[in-house]
Order: C-alpha cells, then sequence, then structure tokens
C-alpha cells in the first residue's frame, strides 16, 4: 500500500471510531467497538484501547467512568472535518479517472469557448457591478481562501465565483451561453485540481479580477480574465505533458 492510500485508511479509520462514539446513546469502551470496527478492520481490542486513549489526549473524546468514552465538542469539530477531508479525497480520485477519461483536447477547446465568452463578462461587470455584488465576489474569494488552507480545492467556490461575474455583468445571452459552455464540460473540477496538481494558484486570479471590477476598469477586468483562462489552458497542457513523460517512463 503507498503512503497516499495509508494515510486515506488512517484517516477514514479515525473517522469511523469518533462517529460511532458521536451515534452511540451511550458511552462506547474497546470491547464494544472490537465487535464492529474491530471485525472490519481487523483490530484487538488492546488496540482499540490505544487508540481510544489517543483521543482522549487530543481533547477528541472523554471517560465516563468505567462505562465508556463519550464524543466532545472538539471530537465532533474533527469529525466533521475528517468528512470534508474524506470527501475531497474521494473526489480527488474520481477525478483522476475522469481526466483519463475526457481528455486534453475536450477539456481545452472547453477552456478558449470560456475565454471567448468570460472576457466580456468581466468587462461588463466591471462596469456594472453592484456594491453587493462586489461583496458577494469578496465574500467568494475568501471562501476559497478558506478551503485552500485546509488544502481543500475549492470546486464550487470556482464555479460561484465566475457565475456571480455572469451575473453581474447583465446580458442575458452571454449568461446562458456561459451556463451551456460550463456544462458541456466538467472543467471547474479539472482544471481547480489541475491548477493545484501543477502549482498554480486559482485564487491569485481571481482576486485579480476581482480587483480590476470593484475598480471600474472594464479593460483591466477583461485583461485579468483572459490571462486567468490562458494559465488555466498552459496548465493543463503541463499537466498532461507531465503525464505523458510518466506513461513513458513507467
Amino acid at each position: 500500500m503507498n503512503v497516499v492510500a495509508l494515510e486515506s485508511q488512517l484517516l477514514q479509520l479515525e473517522y469511523e471510531f469518533l462517529k460511532a462514539l458521536g451515534n452511540a446513546e451511550a458511552p462506547l469502551g474497546a470491547s464494544t467497538l472490537v465487535h464492529t470496527l474491530g471485525k472490519k478492520y481487523d483490530l484487538s481490542q488492546a488496540t482499540i484501547g490505544r487508540k481510544l486513549m489517543e483521543f482522549d489526549i487530543e481533547g477528541y473524546t472523554v471517560l465516563e467512568g468505567r462505562k465508556g468514552r463519550i464524543l466532545t465538542d472538539k471530537g465532533s469539530g474533527r469529525v466533521a472535518y475528517l468528512e470534508k477531508v474524506l470527501q475531497q479525497k474521494n473526489v480527488n480520485s474520481q477525478l483522476l479517472q475522469l481526466l483519463n477519461n475526457s481528455g486534453e483536447s475536450a477539456l481545452l477547446d472547453v477552456l478558449v469557448a470560456r475565454r471567448a465568452l468570460e472576457r466580456e463578462i468581466a468587462s461588463l461587470a466591471a462596469q456594472r457591478a453592484t456594491k453587493e455584488e462586489i461583496k458577494l465576489l469578496e465574500a467568494s474569494v475568501a471562501a476559497q481562501h478558506e478551503l485552500l488552507s485546509q488544502n481543500i480545492i475549492p470546486y464550487e467556490e470556482d464555479r460561484e465565483f465566475h457565475t456571480l461575474l455572469a451575473l453581474a455583468a447583465r446580458n442575458e445571452v452571454l449568461l446562458h451561453a456561459a451556463q451551456l459552455v460550463w456544462q458541456t464540460g466538467r472543467d471547474f473540477l479539472e482544471t481547480a485540481y489541475i491548477r493545484r496538481k501543477v502549482g498554480s494558484e486559482l485564487v491569485v486570479d481571481h482576486r485579480k479580477i476581482l480587483d480590476a471590477v470593484a475598480a471600474g476598469s472594464a479593460e483591466q477586468a477583461e485583461a485579468a480574465m483572459v490571462t486567468h483562462i490562458n494559465q488555466m489552458i498552459e496548465d493543463v497542457k503541463r499537466y498532461y505533458a507531465i503525464q505523458n513523460q510518466e506513461q513513458r517512463h513507467s
């Protein structure tokens, strides 16, 4: 088992332990857990006991006399965090398969279409966005930063940012055309994943677009959007070049 797979399994195990404690109507002990998670993961009662002690030290659980352990508020927060991380890992695994199936050419075609449409959207948004809409864009960028700080790729927030821009542009034809292109492929998912893999920062581009829109500069907003999508195109090419090189050497 490779390091990534092992890490995922350990996180899954921790999640299931804490989740079981959170769902229980009464305190749980190692003797109870050995019949469920112990059998599933081939763990002894002693091993489970040590794991529960680790949770005590972390503050995720607390021992209630001899009855067993219950989940603390900190433990509930840990469960929520692990749920997000595991969902992200599952999405990443699915994306690798999607990338292999869709291919470079299809993804680049979508990005070229997006560049043509969204440069105009950015230009109009700079001219027409209200203060309320700029606040929503600010909140979207802040949410992206927060997710990235947790090592979570902001797929939905990426789409949200571009949708907010399209709404601020107040052009129904451009909005529907952009939505059609977005629905044609999975490029928000794939490009966000690719950019993270090859080292580019999605949110930095969004910040530049937002600054131009907030300043009311149509020219700068258009240029920032074109630079943003051109960078995505280059990252896609770079990602597939790396993948092809690895395949040749495997």
